[in-house]
């Protein structure tokens, strides 16, 4: 080979070598831009990340990397800890659903670290595999459009991390964009280059914090978005949340006696518009009328300090029954909460002494459903402005009425109310098919994307819209607890947050929650999450809890991935070992001349020479012709390198060029296996 011609070779190697250092090094700045929020499990995006590298660097064609990609839509999401179940066909619906969400609240601002939820670090997986992908075919081609707007794809993921306020600082990513694009469009020696990037980017960062505000700098302001958490409105609106919510602490808690759900109010008045706080004559528990008792409960004190919560109620695993803050707080209010003596401030403590019940299934199981009068404020519905004195349940009170009025929503959720509790005699029985139907039936989704609510939005959520957050199940369940008959409420405050130490919980801003309350004679109130489990908070006090989640499909454990490819790793080793054990040292090149004669001949000519079938194979296309001449050179000309690249790809890729994708694989599937006579193996 002439001097001329290996410079060239050599230049087209450091130039596929700058595009492949180009690519590596945008993809692992979107890496370390995101690693806060989705941590570790952003590594995964290696894998694309690698085949895009390979294809940029022409070692595979695009229909192997579109392969690929068609097998990362499920790889992704396992690898970053989406249940198996999750990705059957019944449940795609439920799964698009799952990665929109996902992307929502990737999307959040300045977002701390998003734990429990493995959808946002799928949806991320996804959407920089496709990234890869739609950089990796421009970058290839290797002109200067194409690797522009190569460059441009593969800055999307910093380009969001620095809209979304997830990097404080702009310079680096800005420098790490500009060393990828010298990189990608280089066509010099790559061990020289590589130093100077590195200067140019140090320099570029440099300069970017010399003149550059104090303030971060952001491509648009983020004024107009919404305010973060800071107060918990105990309400049910039942609307779109209006607050911003990060992952910042609101509350610190020692709780010796272990988790719990972070009571701040209860909600005891119900009618078409939802759940309420009331006082007498409005629904609720009547004044005079003492508490129901609590014959299981015990009496625990918890510590609770204060960080960015700025509700003046205190929080609570229980029914308060002291409260010590030492500004003389303690002041009843509606729904068992207590209020601070002062406003809450960042470092506040308080005190508070409550009464808990803890309770298992196996202490519930057998309890009817209780009737009387003592309970009638705690199964009432209101059905317009006055509460209705009728000590029946509704499922009872109501059970007779016309054909119309069955056909009313409300006369379809009280026969749906009807339907669960069939057949049913103990409470828990009963509790255990609301929870069911609502969470492990699947006809319902978790969503924070819900519209402005209408006048009846349960009555929607039951019959229509099915999807809502921990409002909307919360205050189904308790609707269809009521109409059955049973002592519910809805309380509301905050799940039990991130384990602290031995005994510390700190509880985030998303941790605020709301669930059912459901009173049991001879317990007391027992909590029950009808919310589909997200962190799992609530294992360890929702009696419900250990059933539902033991039942069901068993999800994909986290090793499986490693050991599946450990396993097609170890067995590809053994193959090719069993394959090249014996066998004499392959001839690449007159395997490729084997199968241009049959492409040529058809077969009909066997013993015909490459340089006899020089006219039919120019007839076939240009590119074959010359892959016929380079094959001859490789047999027979002393000084030519031998192509290590196998002869079924090599002739494919001359008879695509030629004649199509389609059909040069249509005829590498009838005539790929080139047969040589006996006597020459």
């Amino acid at each position: 080979m002439s001097d001329g011609a290996q410079r060239t070779r050599r230049g087209a190697r450091s130039w596929r070598s700058a595009r492949i250092a180009g690519l590596l090094l945008l993809w692992a700045a979107g890496v370390v831009a995101w690693w806060p929020v989705l941590g570790p499990g952003t590594l995964w995006s290696a894998l694309p990340a690698a085949a895009a590298a390979l294809l940029a660097g022409g070692r595979i064609g695009a229909g192997a990397l579109f392969a690929g990609l068609l097998g990362w839509l499920p790889v992704g999401p396992l690898l970053a800890g989406v249940p198996l179940s999750a990705l059957r066909p019944r449940e795609l619906d439920d799964a698009d659903t799952s990665l929109a969400d996902g992307l929502d609240a990737l999307a959040i601002p300045a977002r701390g670290p998003i734990d429990g939820d493995p959808w946002p670090l799928a949806a991320a997986l996804l959407a920089i595999g496709v990234v890869l992908v739609a950089a990796a075919l421009p970058l290839r081609r290797g002109d200067r459009a194409a690797t522009t707007l190569a460059v441009l794809v593969l800055a999307l993921p910093l380009v969001a991390a620095v809209a979304l306020a997830q990097v404080g600082d702009a310079a680096w990513p800005g420098a790490a964009v500009l060393a990828g694009a010298v990189l990608c469009a280089t066509r010099g020696p790559l061990t020289a280059l590589a130093p100077a990037v590195v200067v140019l980017a140090a320099a570029t960062v440099g300069l970017a914090h010399a003149v550059a505000p104090a303030e971060p700098w952001l491509p648009f302001s983020l004024a107009a978005r919404d305010e973060p958490f800071t107060r918990l409105d105990t309400s049910q609106s039942y609307g779109p949340l209006t607050d911003r919510r990060t992952g910042a602490t609101m509350l610190e808690i020692d709780a010796p006696a272990g988790p719990a759900l972070w009571r701040m109010q209860t909600l005891d008045s119900l009618d078409l518009r939802g759940w309420a706080t009331r006082r007498s004559g409005f629904g609720g528990p009547f004044d005079g009328e003492p508490e129901l008792p609590q014959p299981a409960a015990t009496l625990e004190t918890t510590t609770v300090t204060v960080r960015g919560l700025r509700n003046r109620l205190a929080v609570a695993p229980g029914r308060i029954v002291e409260l010590d803050d030492g500004h003389g707080g303690g002041v009843v209010e509606a729904g068992e909460a207590r209020q601070l003596g002062v406003p809450a401030e960042h470092g506040r403590r308080y005190r508070v002494t409550s009464e808990v019940v803890r309770a298992t299934a196996a202490d519930l199981a057998g309890v009817p459903i209780p009737r009387g009068e003592q309970y009638a404020p705690w199964t009432r519905i209101r059905s317009g402005g006055r509460p209705r004195r009728n000590p029946l349940p509704a499922i009872e009170a109501y059970g007779d009425l016309g054909e119309m009025y069955r056909r009313s929503p409300w006369g379809r959720v009280l026969a749906l109310a009807r339907d669960l509790a069939s057949g049913a005699d103990a409470q828990l029985d009963v509790v255990r098919r609301v929870r069911s139907y609502l969470v492990d039936s699947g006809r319902f989704r978790y969503t924070t994307d819900v519209p402005e609510p209408g006048w009846t939005p349960l009555i929607d959520f039951l019959l229509d819209t099915r999807a809502g957050y921990c409002q909307q199940f919360a205050g189904a369940a308790a609707l269809l607890l009521r109409m059955i008959g049973v002592p519910t409420r809805v309380a509301t405050g905050f799940a039990t947050g991130a384990v602290d130490g031995e005994s510390g919980y700190l509880v985030r801003d998303r941790d605020a929650h709301a669930w059912v309350e459901v009173y049991f004679p001879g317990t007391g109130w027992v909590p029950f999450d009808m919310t589909p489990p997200g962190d799992a908070t609530t294992a360890a006090v929702d009696p419900l809890e250990a059933a539902a989640v033991g039942g069901g499909d068993a999800d994909l454990p986290a090793a499986l991935p490693w050991a599946l490819g450990g396993l097609a790793a170890a067995g590809a080793a053994v193959g090719l070992a069993r394959r090249r054990r014996g066998r004499p040292a392959r001839d690449g090149g007159r395997e490729a001349g084997d199968l241009l004669a049959l492409l040529a001949t058809g077969g009909t000519e066997p013993g015909a020479t490459l340089r006899d079938l020089r006219g039919p194979l120019a007839r076939i296309g240009p590119a074959v012709a010359a892959l016929a001449v380079d094959v001859e050179r490789e047999r027979f000309a002393p000084e030519a390198t031998p192509d290590r690249r196998g002869p079924r790809r090599r002739v494919w890729r001359a008879l695509r060029q030629d004649v199509g994708t389609a059909r040069a694989t249509a005829w590498l599937v009838r005539h790929g296996a080139a047969r040589r006579p006996p006597d020459d193996r």
